[in-house]
Order: C-alpha cells, then sequence, then structure tokens
C-alpha cells in the first residue's frame, strides 16, 4: 500500500492537492492486486493440490483490482503533464507505443481467460500466468518511463539535475559491473537447485 501510495503521489507530481491526494489513495488500496497476483502466480507454479487452489482463488479475486490500478495510473500519467500526453497522442508516436498497451491488455485478459479455465490450470501451464504478469509489469515499467523521460520529478526535476557526481557515478559503475553478473549468476543457480515443485522432503 505505501509503494502505491508513492507510486500515485509520484505521478501527480508530489502534489499536495485533493485530487493528488485522492488518486494516491486509490493507487495504494489497488495497487496491492498486482502483488496479490505476483504470489498467487508464483505459487501455482511451485505449488500442488489445496495450496495450488487457494493460489487460484487468489488470483481470481485480484484480477480485476489490478487492472483498475493499471487503468488508473495509464489514464492519469498523461493527464498530469501536457508534454507526457503529447508523446503519446500525436503521431506517429501513437503507432510507435501502440504494442505497450496492446501488449498489456492481451496478457491481462489472457490471464482471465486462463483463470477461469481449471483444466489448463491443472494441466501444468499455470506459469503462463506468472509470465503475464511480467509482461504487464515490464510494459508498464517502459511505458512511465518513456513518459517522463528525462524528467525524475515530472516538471520540476530532471535526470541531469538529480545525478550524482562524475566521480561518484564513475565508482557505482564499476560496482555493478562487478557485482551485477555476480547477482545474475547466483540467481540462475538458486532457481536450478529450486526448481519444479515444492514437495516432501526427502534426502534418497
Amino acid at each position: 500500500m505505501a509503494q502505491g501510495w508513492m507510486l500515485g503521489a509520484y505521478i501527480t507530481g508530489l502534489q499536495n492537492t485533493g485530487t493528488s491526494l485522492a488518486f494516491s489513495s486509490l493507487i495504494a488500496l489497488t495497487l496491492p492486486a498486482l502483488y496479490i497476483m505476483l504470489g498467487g502466480a508464483w505459487l501455482m507454479i511451485k505449488t500442488e493440490d489445496v495450496l495450488f487452489d487457494k493460489a487460484v482463488r487468489w488470483c481470481r479475486r485480484a484480477w480485476l483490482p489490478m487492472g483498475l490500478a493499471l487503468l488508473l495510473v495509464s489514464i492519469a500519467t498523461p493527464l498530469v503533464s501536457e508534454s507526457i500526453a503529447s508523446r503519446w497522442f500525436t503521431m506517429p508516436s501513437v503507432i510507435g507505443l501502440l504494442p505497450i498497451p496492446v501488449s498489456c491488455a492481451i496478457a491481462y485478459f489472457g490471464i482471465g481467460w486462463i483463470l477461469q479455465r481449471p483444466e489448463i490450470l491443472h494441466a501444468g501451464y499455470g506459469w503462463l500466468v506468472f509470465v503475464a504478469l511480467v509482461v504487464i509489469c515490464l510494459m508498464a515499467a517502459i511505458g512511465l518511463a518513456y513518459s517522463i523521460y528525462p524528467d525524475i520529478i515530472i516538471g520540476q526535476m530532471n535526470l541531469y539535475e538529480a545525478a550524482a557526481a562524475t566521480g561518484s557515478l564513475v565508482i557505482i559503475f564499476w560496482g555493478v559491473a562487478i557485482t551485477l553478473p555476480l547477482i545474475a549468476a547466483y540467481s540462475v543457480f538458486v532457481y536450478r537447485v529450486f526448481g519444479g515443485k515444492a514437495t516432501e522432503l526427502r534426502y534418497d
């Protein structure tokens, strides 16, 4: 909920107006549905039987609130800034950006379709829900980044004004260049070790 509040405040430019506060409150109440969906989808990949069925029910209940949250963010983002609106709703940007909302819509309604078909879920295709959620999150992040670039705070501070000193950025770059591949390799290793369904612990 705190992340939803911060996202709503950020999109409205950190304004303390009634509209901004109302919007932030609404996102705070609806965005957690996305995390319920992600958690439920992961449980569908990792579990079976009773917990699997519970995860499916949780995802079904969270599907509509998640859609509402994504829709509100999509509507509000171009409304808070004329420059953002012009980026999205002028030619040829409209055509170039069309894959973002189209892919999100396909993924969203695909999730709803799969969740209503137990035979598909129990056949081992619950992972499709998780993949579709990843697509939505990725497209939403790309869309938001495109909308506000180069601003960091919409209409108040841009990327270049917020950047740290060049020396600091160089140190951070080399730190990331060394640690990021190690983190990626470790993550791949962990997911391979703990891959598959979570079953009864055995030592044979």
